[in-house]
């Protein structure tokens, strides 16, 4: 690695290495255009090892971080590139490197000694603004496709969609530079809609469309409870779900989105009659979706007795449920908040029309 001197950190860009999996960031001299070091990081979710856990990214190998000069500039890059992503994290083990280059990663908020190992160092990007852990869920969608759902993931540049007969969510960053516009509508086409966040700058052809908007909603006080008349929904089931779905209009449910977790069901006389489900999964977190029950079976708390079903699972898994509802459904809202669920403020969206 060539090493030299600059007055602010280099200009970093992003590269595919052989493996399209792996990501690799490279620092130039703003000056004289010279390679000052190059970083390799697992896409979060694809990890080459087992040191990184969906959603994060891994940083190393250390033979690849030699050189005073160019590491801090270079760590300071991977963390800002995983935080763009909302990853959940940002890991190295730190086996092979200096006493001194573990003290810079520490004096960036790197933190050692987890389960992993006493060599580990860790960078927790899921803290929000007032301290929780809850900053993947502002983007739950890029968090989700960077981590547990990669393998539904379609990419262009920075942008990221589930595919389409698997779910209508994608990931856009906070900012979306010019590119980042250009490349959702080559991704998406002209006249598709997709939510935004609130601080993205529309170019100009970009149009908003009117919604009533929805409420993201958390369950750090849900434990949930095992339902014995509950049944595991499997892709055979799915001809039966996309019925029931068109008859009580929850939202959106493709061929493939049983996929994305689990889904129980409740029949009665071998006919489905309400279910309910797991989609978006941010790192720590999964998203209750697909609540609904059949109007003739409506008042017996079918759909609360499901929420509480899935919820029990997620919560066996370590997870913390949470789920999204329309603005205007104060019924299913009141049901959530009655269940233990509580109101988030932040991950309100603004929804746009590809030109």
């Amino acid at each position: 690695m060539t090493t030299g001197t600059t007055t602010s950190t280099p200009p970093v860009r992003r590269a595919e290495a052989e493996d399209p999996r792996i990501e690799r960031w490279t620092a130039t001299d703003p000056t004289s255009g010279a390679v000052l070091g190059t970083v390799d990081a697992s896409a979060a979710g694809t990890r080459r090892t087992d040191l990184a856990r969906p959603g994060e990214v891994e940083l190393g190998p250390a033979t690849a971080l030699r050189g005073d000069a160019t590491l801090p500039a270079l760590v300071t890059a991977v963390v800002e590139r995983a935080r763009a992503r909302y990853a959940a994290g940002v890991v190295v083990d730190t086996t092979a490197w200096a006493d001194g280059d573990r003290r810079r990663l520490e004096a960036v908020g790197f933190v050692g000694g987890d389960a992993r190992g006493a060599a580990v160092r860790t960078l927790d990007l899921t803290l929000a603004e007032d301290g929780s852990p809850t900053r993947v869920l502002d983007n739950p969608a890029m968090a989700s496709l960077n981590g547990h759902h990669a393998r539904f993931a379609e990419r262009r540049g920075e942008i990221v969609r589930y595919r389409t007969d698997v779910s209508v969510w994608t990931g856009v960053p906070e900012r979306p530079t010019d590119a980042d516009w250009d490349d959702v509508a080559a991704l998406l086409g002209s006249g598709a809609v997709l939510g935004v966040r609130p601080t993205a700058a529309l170019p100009d052809g970009w149009t908003t469309v009117e919604s009533a908007g929805g409420v993201q909603m958390t369950g750090e006080a849900i434990t949930g409870a095992p339902d014995p008349e509950a049944v595991e929904l499997t892709p055979d089931d799915v001809p039966e779900v996309l019925e029931l779905i068109a008859r009580t209009r929850p939202g959106p449910f493709l061929p493939r989105t049983i996929e994305l977790g689990r889904y129980l069901g409740i029949r009665r006389d071998g006919r489905l009659v309400a279910m309910a489900g797991e989609r978006l999964h941010p790192p720590g977190w999964t998203e209750i979706s697909a609540v609904c029950t059949d109007d003739a079976f409506r008042g017996q708390g079918l759909g609360r007795r499901l929420v509480l079903a899935v919820a029990h699972g997620i919560r066996e898994r370590g997870e913390t449920p949470l789920l999204h509802a329309a603005a205007g459904n104060t019924n299913a809202i009141r049901l959530y908040e009655h269940l233990g669920f509580r109101l988030r403020d932040r991950g309100a969206s603004t929804f746009v029309r590809v030109p």
